[in-house]
């Protein structure tokens, strides 16, 4: 059962990084803040140690389902190759939105970073602890098409920082 439900997510998510940008959700409001305090709220339902910090509200115009879609993502893989605590947030700085999402694991090296973000890539860390190697590639294509990027560093307290930017539009 264990096998059938890790291929069902590998399938799943070859499908939403093959989908990402072609599919036909109109962009909409979208509460990014509602989004992290729900993805945040769930991770510790299910016995995580995350935290949110940030405003009780952030809406931009967005693909709401393709954006809870790439936030998960970028919260499972703080929590699957990680160590705890992950810390998500977001900052509204007017004419963008970041997104930040860290971890106190042990991080992914400058020269490996661009390659985290290639599609079915592993790094040797992430190796023996599933996945499908698409989590950062379907945040990174997310951010591309909604007129952003996906930055991969170093966190304050250690691991790694995922930051999404998303500019906010005029008018």
């Amino acid at each position: 059962e264990a096998d059938i439900a890790e291929m069902e997510a590998m399938v799943g998510r070859t499908l939403d990084y093959l989908r990402e940008g072609r599919d036909a959700e109109p962009t909409r409001p979208a509460d990014l803040a509602a989004i992290l305090q729900t993805l945040a709220s769930d991770a510790s339902d299910a016995g995580h140690e995350v935290a949110y910090d940030g405003p009780a509200r952030v809406v931009l115009p967005l693909r709401r389902l393709a954006a809870k879609r790439a936030l998960s993502n970028l919260v499972e893989n703080a929590l699957r190759h990680g160590a705890p605590p992950a810390r998500l947030s977001v900052r509204d700085e007017g004419a963008r939105v970041v997104v930040e999402v860290a971890d106190s694991g042990s991080g992914i090296l400058p020269a490996e970073r661009a390659r985290a973000v290639e599609p079915f890539v592993q790094l040797d860390a992430a190796r023996g602890r599933g996945g499908s190697g698409l989590g950062l590639a379907i945040a990174s294509r997310f951010a591309e098409a909604s007129g952003g990027a996906l930055e991969l560093g170093a966190a304050p307290e250690g691991g790694l920082l995922a930051r999404m930017i998303l500019p906010r539009p005029l008018g």
